[in-house]
């Protein structure tokens, strides 16, 4: 994305509905980083407001700076074809910018959908046919309805059109910054507090299968074994609704016992917000193992605050983080090994204060070009 002046965000007004879902965890923090990004790139005469049919449950969850933008609707009005209409008409809409669900049916209003990836797609051993049809016709429709079609990266951007050659001219790239910069920075002594040592690896995943854990607990079990000592620590929801019977813990566990990795494999499950952020901090690096991603929050996190990450070699990491200090094959453990024994050694605990002053600072110029981008797309959908 390019820097542009002010005046040059277009005058479009923006509506995005938002239905609040317990169930995924990086759903506000998300809509805040849209939301707040495009509002800070907003034209004068342009407004941004957040759709709410979720009541007290979605206000409560939501930041103060995203609050400031919403309007209650009951959800009666929203899911009404003519009473969502006449209620965007009476907001001098421009535009209804679908992040979350099916975009709705609106007439004379341009519409642009997001599609997270199309992992589903890609890899279908993790999904059901249920699941997969359902995703089938889900991304359809989205592409069928909407004037512009929002994705993450180029690589997502080939998955969408080789799902359907229909989203060709549609699409639009728009990768997301980290929602850190929005917040201020935590202060915990997250060391102390979880009695970590002083310097360690992170890898700050959610416990499913794609994310690849296991490769890191063969690395740290090849490393341990030629006597260095290489701390890691794991973070993430210990859960998988496409696993129920949490086959994939057990095994990081057993792996971790057999491996005889205890002092140095640290599994700590999900943690408060504040404490995760505390940790990719101060981490010495950030490892992202992933065997598929759409754009990741963690990289984009560990690019924001200043911090080495080694990823996995798939192209999205690629794009998203050519700066990494290595990558990987996600499939070769031995790979992961190496380059840990080769870069450790160099690598210092965080945080380094001045390199994450300036990394936080690109990140909000990257976030104010990802707003004007966003309302450029969506003024784009209203011709």
């Amino acid at each position: 994305m390019t820097r542009r002046g002010w005046s040059d965000a277009p005058p479009v007004t923006v509506a995005i509905p938002f239905e609040y879902s317990s169930a995924w965890a990086a759903q506000t923090s998300f809509l805040r980083a849209v939301a707040v990004s495009m509002h800070m790139a907003r034209h004068r005469h342009g407004r941004v407001f957040v759709i709410n049919v979720s009541g007290d449950a979605g206000e409560n969850a939501l930041s103060t700076d995203v609050r400031e933008l919403c309007i209650p609707v009951e959800r009666e009005v929203w899911f009404d074809h003519a009473a969502r209409n006449a209620l965007l008409a009476s907001l001098e809409i421009d535009c209804v910018f679908s992040l979350f669900g099916l975009p709705p049916v609106v007439e004379g209003f341009g519409l642009v959908g997001w599609i997270a990836d199309f992992q589903h797609f890609r890899m279908p051993e993790f999904f059901s046919q249920t699941e997969i049809s359902a995703r089938d016709a889900h991304f359809g429709d989205i592409i069928a309805r909407c004037d512009r079609v929002l994705l993450s990266s180029r690589d997502s951007e080939r998955d969408c059109i080789r799902f359907s050659p229909a989203a060709l001219g549609k699409t639009r790239v728009h990768p997301f910054p980290s929602g850190l910069i929005f917040q201020p920075t935590p202060t915990t002594n997250i060391v102390a507090k979880y009695h970590l040592p002083e310097k360690y690896a992170l890898v700050a995943n959610q416990f499913w299968a794609h994310k690849n854990h296991l490769t890191v607990i063969e690395a740290a079990r090849q490393i341990a074994e030629r006597g260095l000592h290489l701390p890691i620590v794991l973070t993430g929801l210990p859960a998988d609704y496409r696993d129920p019977s949490n086959s994939l813990i057990s095994k990081v566990l057993q792996g971790i016992a057999a491996g005889g990795l205890r002092a140095s494999v640290i599994p700590l499950g999900q943690v408060p917000y504040p404490d995760l952020v505390a940790l990719l901090r101060s981490a010495a690096l950030i490892i992202q193992p992933s065997r598929f991603e759409g754009w990741s929050t963690t990289v984009q996190d560990a690019k924001a605050l200043g911090r080495p990450v080694a990823c996995s070699s798939i192209a999205v990491h690629r794009e998203q983080a050519p700066e990494a200090i290595g990558f990987f094959r996600p499939t070769e453990a031995g790979e992961l090994a190496a380059l840990l024994e080769r870069e450790w050694p160099r690598l210092s605990a965080g945080p380094d204060l001045e390199t994450e002053r300036i990394a936080l600072a690109r990140e909000r110029c990257f976030a104010l070009d990802y707003g004007r981008a966003l309302l450029q797309t969506c003024a784009e959908a209203t011709g």
